[in-house]
């Protein structure tokens, strides 16, 4: 492959411009309406924490620098043995990862051998089901109910001679809603023992229904359960990469080897830094979760329904499509989630910083002024 200097210029300004600039807004494309020119973009759709990394990470990962030179074995063992302190297992019990992504690739290719098949809601985060298909799997989806939470005895109907495994999100993306531990274990009950159960706990730490919690104790109880947890969310290092699962050592020795990389050394310095600031970790929950009730206050207010949240995130009915409604929060210097199938007219908006969100709720009664009537009622 050939680049011209014009090339090399514009990918050199690109990087060095930060990744928040994209490759048009370096070339000297308009990336904002002109309405907006000369704002700052606030960015609410990417699930981000906008409070991380805390104090105590960021000077673990400064403080590594000079071990930059070194390959990541003993920390990996050193960052295994703190989660599985904090989960309660053996460390044989423990896989890290690049992110939570990582490993949810890993348990979709163990998922595809021979043409196996998953189950998951619709809609849900769907690194585990593309990369499972991509890798030849069978995927299928069982829609959300009616107030848009995972429907486990329509998942647990779908489920033939060919499925290998269940996939539940708690709380769940897009939607931010939750199922109670005790619905879950259920669940996990009902299944055949040939069928695994992987529960994403990516943005449990934001959630406070009644009920949902942590059901880590299956996974001594069950060898076909897979919890995974992330350091992206609450810990703030998502541009870090750094996820764990716990699941039975069989289990995790075989996710083990579908990795494709293993965590830098900035990456779980960091994360065994933030495990201790409990400080920042509840600082940063009491920021999201009320700055996500002034959301919720404010659309109740609107008459725009919503799902209800439990992670950093809502989602909300805009009561028009959603291009239609983005191009107006753009308008605003505000870019809000993308799509959803098939809920068109729905936003997953990210909850950023208190003055963020006040501009989003500023922004926002003019956006859906002239909105249709609401498109899918809630339950």
């Amino acid at each position: 492959m050939s680049l011209s200097r014009r090339d090399v210029l514009t990918a050199s300004a690109f990087l060095l411009a930060g990744p928040r600039l994209s490759l048009a807004e370096v070339s000297g494309k308009p990336a904002l309406p002109a309405s907006a020119a000369g704002r700052k973009l606030i960015t609410m759709c990417w699930n981000e924490n906008p409070y991380g990394p805390g104090p105590a990470a960021r000077a673990a990962m400064t403080s590594a620098i000079a071990d930059a030179c070194r390959y990541p074995d003993d920390e990996m063992m050193q960052l295994a043995g703190m989660l599985a302190q904090k989960e309660g297992v053996g460390t044989d019990y423990i896989v890290t990862g690049t992110g939570s992504g990582e490993i949810l690739c890993s348990l979709g290719a163990m998922i595809a051998r021979d043409a196996g098949e998953i189950i998951a809601a619709g809609p849900t985060f769907l690194q585990l089901t593309d990369y499972a298909h991509f890798a030849g799997a069978t995927v299928r989806f069982v829609p959300v109910d009616a107030k848009l939470q995972h429907d486990l005895p329509a998942m647990r109907d779908a489920i033939n001679g060919h499925t290998r495994a269940v996939y539940v999100c708690n709380p769940n993306n897009p939607t931010g809603t939750t199922i109670p531990a005790a619905a879950i274990r259920q669940f996990v009950d009902s299944l055949p023992d040939r069928v695994m159960t992987i529960v994403d706990e990516a943005y449990l730490d934001f959630a406070d229904g009644d009920g949902v919690q942590t059901v880590v104790d299956l996974v001594a109880k069950n060898k076909r359960v897979v919890l995974l947890r992330t350091f992206s969310k609450i810990h703030g290092l998502a541009g870090a990469r750094c996820g764990y699962a716990v699941a039975h050592p069989d289990i995790a020795a075989e996710i083990a080897k579908g990795r494709m990389a293993t965590p830098n050394v900035f990456a779980m310095r960091a994360a065994r830094a933030s495990l201790g600031d409990h400080q920042f970790l509840a600082d940063t929950r009491r920021r999201i979760v009320g700055s996500r009730t002034k959301i919720t206050s404010e659309l109740k207010r609107l008459g725009l329904a919503y799902a209800e949240p439990q992670g950093n995130f809502v989602f909300f009915d805009t009561g028009m499509p959603l291009p239609q409604f983005s191009e107006r929060m753009l308008a605003q210097g505000i870019r809000v989630g993308r799509l959803f199938p098939p809920y068109d007219h729905w936003c997953r908006i990210t909850i950023g910083t208190e003055p963020e969100v006040g501009a989003f709720l500023a922004a926002l009664p003019a956006a859906v002024a002239d909105r249709a009537a609401p498109q899918r009622k809630m339950g």
